[in-house]
């Protein structure tokens, strides 16, 4: 069977567009990255924590890229009133499975306004409906107030708790799994 990857892709919502990075992109990622309530529930071993301005750009254009044409996931750089308010993107995609998870971070001058939301509703509805998968997870903190009240908004399905499987840089902590599947589309 063929290798599968994401096409390059371009997406709009209500709000926001939602594209690839681009190397002007790095500045707000650098100060998202080295943001504290960001890094608070980044994973323990989190790459970027204090990254630079250099590997933000080297990110936004290289890895990102590198990964979408892994076919391992794709990054949509989320883009309200013409700067960078977030980010949501699929990765781990497991291709014979049609399976694959979601991730998305909100800028602290965005926060509020229910972008990361619109950002998570648009990317999964996307893979579900254009792309043919089967099963977008999401997996958060139980810690992480926002990111369960952005599921939930995003139409994400609560499943349940995985005992003890959050490690963050706040700690190790319980995990609240959700998801959404192609019939969670119908009459929304």
């Amino acid at each position: 069977m063929a290798k599968r990857v994401f096409p390059r892709a371009s997406l709009t919502s209500e709000r926001l567009v939602l594209r690839p990075f681009e190397p002007a992109d790095a500045g707000d990622v650098c100060a998202i990255w080295n943001e504290a309530e960001y890094l608070r529930f980044a994973p323990a071993r989190f790459p970027h924590a204090g990254g630079s301005l250099e590997q933000a750009r080297h990110w936004c254009t290289d890895t990102v890229e590198q990964q979408r044409r892994d076919g391992t996931g794709i990054a949509f750089a989320a883009v309200a009133d013409s700067r960078l308010a977030g980010h949501a993107g699929l990765f781990g995609a497991d291709w014979n499975a049609m399976v694959c998870e979601i991730h998305y971070w909100t800028g602290p001058w965005a926060r509020g306004h229910g972008y990361a939301a619109e950002a998570a509703r648009a990317v999964a509805r996307w893979a579900l409906a254009q792309q043919g998968f089967a099963r977008i997870a999401l997996n958060a903190s139980t810690a992480n107030a926002a990111s369960l009240t952005v599921a939930k908004a995003a139409g994400f399905r609560f499943e349940g708790v995985l005992r003890n499987a959050s490690f963050t840089q706040a700690g190790r902590g319980d995990m609240a799994v959700y998801s959404m599947i192609p019939a969670d589309l119908e009459g929304s």
